[in-house]
C-alpha cells in the first residue's frame, strides 16, 4: 500500500472498520434472533371453578411468585385465566379446549377443577392451588412425594382445633355448633368430617346440614338455627363461600354468631376468621411452576402445604351477636376490624 497517501490509508481503514461493525452488528442480530426463536414462551391456562376472594388472592400471589422466580410475563410466559362460574360442565369444556389450544401447563384452582383436570388433562403439567386436601381424589396419590407424575401444587388442610378454642373462649358455655357443607364437593365432605372430629376433641356437638345449590342455603341456615346451635362455624367450600352473605343474614335474624375460615368473611359479618394465606400459598405454587418451566419434572416436586393462617376479628359482628371477646384472644389477632359505633 505504498502507493496510497496517508489520507487514503485512513479512509480505507475507516471503510474497513465500518464494514466490520456492520458485519458484527448483523451477526449479533442474527444470534439474538436465533436465541429468541429457541426461547420457549410457556402458555399457562388457569382454570377457576368459581371466582371469589380465595381465587383472587391465589391468582395475585401466583403472578407475583412467577416474578419472584425471575420469569417475565409476555416473554417467558403468558397466562390465560378462565372462570367456570361454578359450573362443572363448563370446567370440562375448558379442559377439552386446553388439549388443543397450545397450553403448556394447566393451573387448577379449587377441588372440583382439580378433580376434573386429573381425569381430563392427559398428562399435561398441572399445578393446583386453593385445594383443601388433594388426596380426597383417590387417583392423585398417597403422599406429598408420591403422586401423579405430571402433578404438583399447594394445599390447605385447615385445622379446626384452633378455631374451636376461640369459640369456647368467646362462648364459655358452648355445647353445640353447626355448619353447612356442599354435598357435591369432595373438599366439603373432608372439612365437615374434620370439624366433627375436632368437635369431639373439644367436647362440642357438631350439627351438619348438606346443601345442594345456592338456592338451598337460606333454608339450610335456618334449619341449623332451629336446631338450637350456639354458633355457626362455617367450613370453607365453594358453594357456601359464594353465598356467605345469605348465611350472615339468616344467622343475624336468629341472633346466632358466625365464625369462618375465609379472610373477607370477617369483613362480611363473621365474628372472626382463621383463614389460610392464599397469596403466600400461591407464591409457593408459582415457584413449583417456575421449576417445571426451567426443566424439572412435576414428579420430583413434592406437594406443599399452606403454613400461615390469618386471624381476623370483627368487633362490630361480635357486638351484634352479644359476644365479649376476651383480651387474651384479642391479643392473638393479626387484624381487628373495629366496631362501627
Amino acid at each position: 500500500m505504498q502507493w496510497l497517501t496517508g489520507n487514503s490509508v485512513r479512509r480505507v481503514s475507516v471503510i474497513l472498520a465500518s464494514v466490520f461493525m456492520v458485519v458484527l452488528f448483523w451477526a449479533c442480530q442474527k444470534a439474538s434472533e436465533d436465541e429468541n426463536a429457541q426461547h420457549k414462551r410457556w402458555k399457562l391456562t388457569m382454570i377457576k371453578y368459581e371466582d371469589m376472594r380465595q381465587t383472587e388472592d391465589a391468582e395475585r400471589g401466583f403472578r407475583a411468585g412467577l416474578a419472584d422466580a425471575g420469569l417475565r410475563e409476555g416473554i417467558d410466559f403468558e397466562i390465560v385465566s378462565r372462570n367456570a362460574q361454578g359450573d362443572i360442565a363448563t370446567v370440562l369444556t375448558m379442559l377439552d379446549a386446553v388439549a388443543v389450544d397450545g397450553t403448556d401447563m394447566l393451573v387448577s384452582l379449587q377441588t372440583p377443577t382439580l378433580h376434573a383436570a386429573v381425569k381430563r388433562s392427559a398428562g399435561l403439567p398441572l399445578v393446583f392451588m386453593v385445594v383443601a386436601n388433594p388426596f380426597v381424589i383417590s387417583s392423585v396419590g398417597s403422599g406429598d412425594s408420591t403422586h401423579l407424575p405430571y402433578l404438583t401444587g399447594v394445599y390447605t388442610y385447615t385445622t379446626f382445633d384452633r378455631m374451636l378454642r376461640y369459640v369456647k373462649g368467646c362462648i364459655p358455655n358452648v355445647r353445640r355448633i353447626g355448619t353447612m357443607y356442599a354435598n357435591a364437593e369432595l373438599n366439603a365432605t373432608f372439612y365437615k368430617n374434620e370439624l366433627m372430629t375436632a368437635g369431639t376433641r373439644a367436647g362440642i356437638e357438631v350439627e351438619m346440614v348438606g346443601v345442594q345449590s345456592k338456592a338451598s342455603v337460606p333454608q339450610a341456615t335456618q334449619e341449623l338455627c332451629d336446631m338450637g346451635v350456639d354458633a355457626i362455624v362455617q367450613i370453607e367450600d365453594n358453594l357456601t363461600s359464594a353465598t356467605f352473605g345469605t348465611i350472615i343474614k339468616v344467622a343475624r335474624e336468629n341472633k346466632k354468631p358466625v365464625f369462618s375460615f375465609v379472610n373477607d368473611q370477617a369483613e362480611k359479618g363473621a365474628v372472626m376468621a382463621v383463614a389460610p394465606d392464599y397469596v403466600r400459598g400461591a407464591r409457593t405454587a408459582a415457584g413449583y411452576a417456575a421449576r417445571i418451566m426451567k426443566g424439572e419434572r412435576p414428579l420430583d416436586i413434592p406437594f406443599g402445604r399452606i403454613d400461615k393462617f390469618d386471624f381476623i376479628i370483627n368487633m362490630d359482628a361480635a357486638k351484634k351477636a352479644g359476644i365479649v371477646i376476651p383480651q387474651s384472644i384479642l391479643d392473638q389477632a393479626d387484624k381487628i376490624i373495629p366496631s362501627e359505633e
